[in-house]
């Protein structure tokens, strides 16, 4: 009789609260619960499924087929007795197993223990898949490998590829009778499904390889399935036996209401693009225009549009987007931005874009999400939404269960984002799709076939733009397309970026050569020419000179700041340095009449923080702020400034800093037209004197000696490494005697990045500029070394380590290790994130800070706050991988709101 079946005696899932249910879950049910999820997924008329069906020369059903009985195989390791052991209480109906050794969930986890089942019973699995009996040798040996890449994918399915090395030990884990149950579940399982994959199909090494290109998505798949068919909300324990056939029916119930209730197989249904004025409220720039023309298919393709702030290139995109999607090229998009902060600004713009974008069904919400910030925004805007009913008891303290894995994954909006069929948030989390990191597979499936949108591609560093270029190589490959979105960019980075789709696609490399500014660059796969760009006129209204003068002093920086304050202007000082930032800070709050309205901007504020001063300078700064807000207002920031917010200033102070930056800088230096109040106006000129940007640099040497920089500007020189391009820049800009924008953005960058123009470093300066070329080279070398290796699929050949999800693998360089800093308070004995809200009070609480100078020194949590660092550990468990820190009670160091960190003044002994 079936429920006399061997496998019938193994639990798969354990409640942690038994309440009352069942008090756990038959494994075989849990297998079959994640392949019901599966099939749904697979769906035959989802376009994922269409594309890794074509691909692999298979229909979609028997691609659905297939793939549900190897997934039904992803725990077959918890057959496992050692497995079984963790949970005896559960049921005197089960097994009662007696393993020589007990688990291991550091180095012999369920995942591991399936493969070893696995390769006991590898001749089963393959003739299940083919039907019949193996005959020939060499087809065995071919046919073995190929079906060593599908339990890769779903062995994987706890975010990482299983070690495939099988000492001699692993026998040690299990039983005779638990081989039995497996061997018999196989068989069942085979029958129920009965994949019927063709023999030449399974051993063809062409057809490996292919397979291998699309284990990363199918891997991805895995994850996924396994969270939704975890989750007891829709799957409630079954520890009664009923035959396979009449569960996975109930299954297949469970998994639609399930999928039904998430937005993660959720396509969103396109309206056609009709014209750009039926969406926007305003009259299109000559890059929007060309965004609304420009002939698109349904392939891959890679935008790069190049143009000034403020030239509609947000827009730009999203009309591009618009147009892919009701194409056919795409069922999402990701807007990825250089800061949290931008992403947080960027949301409101792209989501009022996306509701003309889709159709919505009665009484039904657009889904989009945004990595933190967006709860404000919750009434209009629906997050993408997963729910977990029952907390599966953990297996082991080394083998999290799926349902802790999914809610700590699903917690951090940030990685939910990418998951969502629209998400905004930082550029990194898409980058860490090439990283060896877990559940690496789910961010890669969460961007298939989706625009990816990359603003300010020119900040990105050599680290970061190596990353970049693994991604869009594969991202191609998985048919989604690309928009780079870029003020000022190289002609050497946009050869770089145009060179790496062709090549991924096949083609020669043909590469561009136009220098004009503004530029629409479009690569395709699938039409000639390959590579086209188009010039796009410069508007007469975007056309904007600024005056350049040279302050060597900081007294004189001082001088000019009180002059404009006393005239009522407002102004921006920028510095390179939180420290020079903290200095300029505190001598003007000793020289202003009303220091109250001089505040400090950098990276040392916790997220809560930072969000409240962008608030403040888009309100005193920002394009409606009035006279009196801006009268006599002083904003001292660091970089971060320039990266995120519409702010405009009567009067800018810059440190010397790469050209790119500067051009950036003075883009926020009289950014919108006002009266000589200071008043906005939508016509006419600006009626403020001409904007002038002050550049805080070295005297000028014609041939400077190799401390031209660091003699007075020393922590500039170790934030920018080359003085010879800083040295370069200046040149040119004495040369000009003003930004003269666009007119002068090809001129001025190429004077300091092209090839010539880096021939030109003085020779003093030549070594540190060899030492920053190999530094540079070294640092691409590292990102290309951390990169996932894609030939090989996903399998532990892919990458030397794969790091925990939490691990900081960075996706920029840094020559200092930063730890993420949780900033709590005691409350009742308590400890609680200093920032309050309901869901992202320890992401607004957290800041990154220098591990070696400032996160090691900071004051140990008392012994007495031990259980309720545990308690909050518990709440959140993400916080075990940050430094935890109470500021009330460290004497060394200390945090404000107005501050943000800083090191507490030391009185003299």
């Amino acid at each position: 009789m079936d429920n006399e079946k061997p496998y019938f005696s193994y639990w798969g899932k354990a409640s942690a609260d038994i309440g009352s249910g069942d008090s756990y879950h038959q494994l075989a049910y849990h297998c079959l619960d994640v392949a019901a999820v599966s099939y749904h997924l697979l769906h035959k008329e989802r376009p994922l499924t269409k594309a890794i069906a074509e691909f692999l020369e298979l229909s979609p059903e028997q691609l659905r087929t297939l793939w549900c009985f190897i997934i039904s195989l992803h725990d077959l390791g918890k057959y496992a007795s050692a497995f079984q052991e963790l949970n005896l209480s559960v049921s005197a109906d089960l097994l009662k197993p007696r393993s020589k050794k007990e688990y291991d969930g550091r180095e012999y986890r369920h995942d591991r223990l399936g493969y070893y089942f696995w390769q006991q019973n590898k001749t089963e699995i393959a003739q299940a898949i083919c039907g019949q009996s193996v005959t020939s040798m060499d087809g065995e040996i071919a046919i073995y490998e190929t079906v060593d890449v599908l339990a890769q994918c779903v062995l994987g399915h706890h975010g990482q590829p299983v070690n495939r090395q099988m000492p001699r030990r692993m026998r040690s884990f299990t039983e005779a009778r638990n081989h039995d149950a497996v061997t018999a579940f196989i068989a069942d399982i085979s029958e129920l499904f009965q994949p019927q994959i063709n023999m030449e199909i399974l051993s063809s090494s062409d057809w490996q390889a292919r397979l291998e290109q699309v284990s990363w998505q199918l891997a991805g798949l895995a994850v996924l399935a396994d969270w939704i068919g975890s989750d007891t909300h829709f799957f409630p324990y079954v520890s009664q036996p009923q035959p396979l056939e009449q569960y996975w029916h109930y299954a297949l119930a469970c998994a639609e209401q399930a999928l039904d209730y998430t937005d993660l197989s959720r396509t969103p249904t396109v309206i056609p693009f009709s014209a750009f004025s039926d969406i926007f409220p305003f009259s299109p720039t000559p890059l929007q225009v060309w965004a609304a023309s420009v002939e698109i298919n349904d392939q891959p393709q890679l935008f790069i549009l190049e143009d000034m702030t403020g030239a509609g290139k947000t827009e730009a995109a999203l009309t591009l987007t618009h147009r892919l999607m009701a194409a056919g090229a795409a069922d999402g998009f990701y807007f990825g931005l250089p800061t949290m902060a931008t992403s947080n600004a960027m949301f409101d713009r792209v989501a009022d874009h996306y509701t003309q974008m889709v159709k919505l069904g009665e009484g039904e919400q657009v889904s989009i999400t945004l990595a933190h910030g967006a709860r404000d925004m919750n009434d209009r805007f629906r997050e993408m939404v997963h729910t977990t009913g029952t907390v599966d008891s953990n297996y082991h303290q080394r083998d999290a269960t799926v349902t802790a894995q999914c809610n700590a994954w699903l917690a951090d909006s940030r990685k939910k984002a990418l998951l969502a069929p629209v998400g905004v948030g930082t550029i990194d989390q898409a980058l860490l799709a090439v990283l060896p990191r877990r559940h690496q597979s789910l961010r890669l499936l969460g961007l298939n076939r989706k625009v990816l949108i990359f603003d300010e591609i020119h900040a990105a560093d050599e680290y970061m733009l190596a990353l970049l270029e693994s991604l869009l190589s594969l991202h191609l490959h998985q048919g989604g397309s690309v928009i780079l979105l870029t003020a000022t960019l190289s002609q050497q980075q946009r050869q770089r970026l145009c060179q790496v789709w062709q090549q991924a696609a096949g083609l020669a490399p043909v590469m561009p050569s136009q220098d004009h500014f503004p530029l629409a660059t479009q690569v395709a796969i699938d039409k000639a020419p390959a590579l086209k760009e188009t010039a796009i006129a410069r508007q007469a209204k975007q056309k904007r000179a600024v005056a350049v003068d040279m302050l060597t002093q900081f007294d004189d920086c001082l001088a000019t700041v009180l002059t404009a304050v006393a005239k009522g202007q407002c102004v921006v000082w920028i510095r390179n340095t939180v420290d020079d930032a903290r200095e300029a800070y505190e001598t003007l709050l000793s020289r202003l009449d009303h220091p109250e309205r001089c505040h400090l901007f950098h990276s040392r504020f916790i997220l809560a923080d930072r969000k409240n001063i962008e608030k403040t300078v888009l309100d005193n700064f920002g394009k409606s702020s009035s006279q009196s807000e801006r009268q006599g207002r002083v904003l001292v920031a660091t970089q971060v400034f320039q990266e995120s917010l519409d702010a405009d200033a009567d009067v800018m102070i810059s440190d010397i800093c790469p050209i790119d930056d500067l051009i950036q800088r003075a883009g926020r230096l009289h950014r919108h037209k006002r009266n000589k109040q200071g008043a906005y106006i939508a016509q006419g000129d600006d009626e403020r004197d001409p904007p002038v940007l002050y550049i805080h640099a070295p005297s000028w040497e014609d041939k400077p000696k190799a401390d031209w920089l660091s003699r007075h500007f020393q922590p500039t020189q170790f934030v920018y490494r080359s003085p010879g391009r800083l040295w370069l820049g200046l040149r040119k800009l004495r040369q000009l005697g003003e930004i003269c924008m666009p007119t002068h953005a090809r001129e001025l960058v190429e004077a300091v990045y092209s090839d010539e123009a880096l021939a030109q470093i003085p020779t003093a300066l030549q070594p540190m500029e060899e030492e920053y070329l190999g530094k540079t080279y070294s640092i691409g070398a590292k990102a290309q070394s951390q990169c996932i290796d894609w030939k090989y699929g996903y399998c532990d050949r892919s990458a030397d380590y794969w790091f925990d999800d939490e691990t900081d693998i960075s996706t920029r360089y840094n020559d200092i290790e930063t730890v993420d800093v949780l900033l709590v308070n005691e409350q009742e004995g308590e400890l609680v994130p200093i920032a309050k809200d309901n869901r992202f009070s320890v992401a607004l609480s957290t800041v990154k800070l220098s591990k070696g100078k400032y996160a090691e020194q900071l004051a140990p949590l008392p012994e007495r706050l031990e259980p309720a660092l545990t308690k909050l550990i518990e709440q959140h468990p993400h916080v075990k991988y940050m430094k935890i820190w109470l500021p009330e009670n460290d004497s060394r160091f200390a945090y404000s709101e107005e501050k943000g960190f800083y090191e507490r003044p030391q009185e003299a002994t």
